[in-house]
C-alpha cells in the first residue's frame, strides 16, 4: 500500500530529498553504448513512421508515452503480465493507438519472446517499480546489450538516486509529497499541516506531463541515434516533474474557480472544453479527448484507436505499414 506523507511545499523544500530531486533535469538523457547511426525513415509519411517501441507502461505516465508515440506513425506494442489489473478508464484513455500483448516475462519462454521483440524494437518504455527492469532482464544496460542503438526510457516516482530512489508511487503520490494536494485542499496556498488534502481540478497531477516530456527526450535521442548512432538511456521522474509544475507559479485558487464559473461571460482565463474525437473500436463506440495541440504539418493520427488488453500478437508490423 502507497501512503505518502502530506507535505506543504514549504515542508518539502527542506526535506534532504528535494534537494537531491531539484538538481536533476528534467529530462536526463545519457548514452550508454555505441552502434552505428540509424537514421529515420526518408519520406514517411509520418515522423515516426518505420520506428518500433516496446513497452511495459501501465496507469496513465508510462502508457501515455505509448500513446505519443503511437499518434505520430511508431509501432508500438505494450506488454502486459497474465492476471496483470488495469482500471478500464486508465486503460482506455490512455492506450490509445497502442498494440497490447500478453507475455509472462519471469518464465524462460516469455524471456525469449521479449528478447527477440526487443531485438527488433527502436524504442523500450517503462514505468515499474524501482528494480523490476533488472530483476526481468530489461534495464538500460542489459537492454543495450540485447540490442545496441535502443532508446531505454524509464520512469520514477523520485528519480534513480537519492534519498527517495527506492520509494514507490503514481501521480498523487508525487503532489502529495510535493504540497499540491494541500495547496488543492480546502485552505488553499495558506495550507499547513493541518489542512484537508484534495485532488486539482483535472485529478491528475504529473502523470500526461511526464509522459508528454519522456516522449520529447524519446525524441531528442532518437535524433542523435539517426546521426552519430548509440545506445541512450532516458529517466524522468513524477517528484521532480511536481517540481517543475511549482516553480511555473501559483495563482489564486479562487480568482481560477471564478473565472471558470464566468465562461459565458467571456472571461480570458476560463476552463475550456476538451477537443475530443470519437470512432468504432473492437471495445465499441469510443469518445476520448485529443493531445490538444493540432501540428499544422504533421497533424498526428492513430492506425488503431482502441483494442482490448493483451488480443495482439506479440509481433511486429512490417516497418512501414
Amino acid at each position: 500500500v502507497v501512503m505518502p506523507v502530506l507535505r506543504t511545499t514549504e515542508e518539502f523544500l527542506k526535506e534532504p530529498a528535494y534537494a537531491h530531486i531539484a538538481q536533476e533535469p528534467l529530462i536526463r538523457i545519457e548514452k550508454i553504448g555505441d552502434s552505428e547511426p540509424e537514421p529515420l525513415a526518408p519520406g514517411a509519411d509520418q515522423p515516426l513512421s518505420g520506428v518500433r517501441a516496446l513497452g511495459m507502461g501501465h496507469i496513465i505516465a508510462g502508457a501515455g508515452v505509448g500513446r505519443d508515440l503511437a499518434q505520430h506513425g511508431a509501432d508500438v506494442l505494450n506488454i502486459w503480465r497474465p492476471n496483470e489489473l488495469e482500471h478500464d478508464s486508465t486503460y482506455n484513455s490512455a492506450n490509445v493507438g497502442v498494440r497490447s500483448t500478453t507475455i509472462d516475462p519471469y518464465g524462460p519462454a516469455g524471456r525469449a519472446q521479449i528478447r527477440e521483440l526487443l531485438c527488433d524494437a527502436d524504442l523500450f518504455y517503462a514505468n515499474r517499480r524501482p528494480g523490476y527492469l533488472k530483476k526481468i532482464g530489461l534495464g538500460a544496460e542489459q537492454a543495450a546489450a540485447i540490442r545496441p542503438g535502443i532508446i531505454h526510457v524509464s520512469l520514477s516516482l523520485a528519480g534513480e538516486t537519492g534519498p527517495w530512489a527506492h520509494r514507490v508511487g503514481f501521480d498523487q503520490t508525487a503532489g502529495a509529497l510535493s504540497g499540491i494536494m494541500l495547496m488543492e485542499g480546502e485552505d488553499g496556498i495558506t495550507a499547513g499541516p493541518t489542512s484537508t488534502p484534495g485532488l486539482p481540478y483535472i485529478s491528475v497531477v504529473n502523470d500526461y506531463v511526464l509522459s508528454w516530456l519522456a516522449t520529447t527526450g524519446a525524441l531528442a535521442a532518437l535524433m542523435r541515434r539517426a546521426t552519430e548512432g548509440g545506445s541512450y538511456r532516458v529517466t524522468l521522474n513524477l517528484t521532480r516533474i511536481a517540481a517543475w509544475i511549482l516553480s511555473l507559479g501559483v495563482f489564486d485558487r479562487t480568482y481560477a474557480r471564478q473565472s471558470a464559473l464566468d465562461a459565458d461571460r467571456g472571461s480570458p482565463h476560463a476552463y475550456l472544453d476538451p477537443d475530443t474525437f470519437s470512432a468504432d473500436t473492437p471495445c465499441g463506440h469510443y469518445q476520448g479527448v485529443t493531445d490538444q495541440v493540432i501540428m499544422s504539418g504533421t497533424p498526428g493520427r492513430f492506425r488503431d484507436i482502441l483494442v482490448p488488453r493483451g488480443s495482439s500478437a506479440p509481433a511486429w508490423l512490417p516497418r512501414h505499414s
